[in-house]
C-alpha cells in the first residue's frame, strides 16, 4: 500500500534531497510538500499522511511548535513525526523533541540511506501501533458490552429476588390468615378453611429455599462469608441479615417472619451480639457493606 509523507523544510534543497532520496529507494511514496510549520499543519489535518519530516528551524511556525499543534489536534496526534535540523543539534535538543512527540530526530546534512531506514522504521512502528490501539479499543468494547451485559442479567436477578420476596410475604400474609381463623373459633368451617388456604400455596420452607438461590446470585457468597466469618448465627439470624440487606423495614420483615415489630427488635438484638458489634455500632450499615 502506497504511504503518503510530508515534508515540511523552508529550504527547496532540502526537499529536493529528500524526495531524490525516496525515489532512489525501492519503496514507492506519495510526497507531500511545506515550506513552513504552518502550512504543515493545514495539509496534515486535510490529507492525514502516513508520516510527516519537520525542519526544527521554520519562518512562521517552526517544526517544534508545529509539532506540538500536531499533538493537540485529534485527527493528526497519531502520525509519526521525525524531527530534522542542522543547528539544534545537542542532546538536550533531541531529548526535547522527543519529549514533544517526535517519534525521531535527524540530524543536517541528512544521509539518503539513514533517512529512508529510520521513515520505514517509523512507518512499521506507527503501524503497529495502530493495529495495537485498534485492538484496544475492540477489547473496551467487549468489556463494556460484557459489563452491560453483566448489568442486564444483575438486574434480572434482582427483579426475580423481587418477586419472591413478594411470594413471601403472601405467603405469611396467608399463614397470618390461618392463624386468625383458628384463633377466633376452631370450628369445622374454619377449619375447612384454613385447609383450603394451605392447600392453594407451598410450603414456607421451600420459599426460602427458593429466595436464597437467588438472592445469592444477586449477593455472591453473602451467606457463606458471614457464617465463615460469624459461624454461631442460625438460620433464623441468616434470614434477618438478608432481609436487611434488601433495606426492608422492621415491619416488613415481621411480616416476612411472622414475628411482631418487637420480636424483631429483639432478634436485631440478638443478631447485633452474635456479629460482635458494640452498642454504637449501626447493623443496617453493617450488613449493607458486608463483602
Amino acid at each position: 500500500m502506497l504511504k503518503t509523507i510530508l515534508i515540511a523544510d523552508d529550504d527547496p534543497a532540502v526537499i529536493r534531497v529528500i524526495v531524490q532520496s525516496f525515489q532512489k529507494y525501492e519503496q514507492k511514496y506519495n510526497i507531500l510538500q511545506a515550506h513552513n510549520g504552518k502550512i504543515a499543519c493545514q495539509i496534515a489535518k486535510k490529507q492525514k499522511p502516513d508520516l510527516i519530516i519537520l525542519d526544527w528551524m521554520m519562518p512562521i511556525m517552526s517544526g517544534v511548535d508545529a509539532l506540538n499543534e500536531l499533538q493537540v489536534q485529534e485527527s493528526t496526534k497519531d502520525i509519526p513525526v521525525i524531527i530534522t535540523t542542522g543547528t539544534m543539534t545537542e542532546d538536550k535538543h533531541l531529548s526535547e523533541a522527543l519529549r514533544r512527540g517526535a517519534i525521531d530526530y535527524l540530524r543536517k546534512p541528512i544521509s539518503a540511506l539513514e533517512l529512508t531506514s529510520r521513515t520505514q522504521t517509523a512507518l512499521q512502528l506507527s503501524e503497529s501501533y495502530l493495529q495495537i490501539k485498534e485492538q484496544n479499543q475492540e477489547i473496551k468494547q467487549l468489556a463494556l458490552r460484557e459489563k452491560e451485559l453483566l448489568k442486564n442479567i444483575l438486574d434480572h436477578k434482582t427483579r426475580e429476588l423481587s418477586t419472591i420476596l413478594i411470594q413471601l410475604q403472601n405467603k405469611n400474609n396467608l399463614l397470618l390468615q390461618i392463624k386468625e381463623l383458628l384463633s377466633s373459633n376452631i370450628s369445622t368451617e374454619n377449619i375447612t378453611k384454613a385447609l383450603n388456604l394451605i392447600h392453594k400455596d407451598t410450603n414456607l420452607d421451600s420459599q426460602w429455599g427458593k429466595f436464597k438461590l437467588h438472592f445469592e446470585q444477586v449477593h455472591a457468597n453473602f451467606f457463606s462469608k458471614l457464617q465463615k466469618i460469624f459461624p454461631h448465627l442460625n438460620d433464623n439470624d441468616l434470614r434477618l441479615c438478608a432481609y436487611i440487606k434488601m433495606q426492608l423495614s422492621n415491619k416488613e420483615i415481621a411480616n416476612l417472619l411472622s414475628l411482631s415489630v418487637k420480636g424483631i427488635e429483639a432478634a436485631r438484638y440478638r443478631l447485633k451480639k452474635r456479629l460482635n458489634l458494640s452498642t454504637e455500632q449501626d447493623l443496617n450499615g453493617f450488613i449493607r457493606n458486608f463483602y
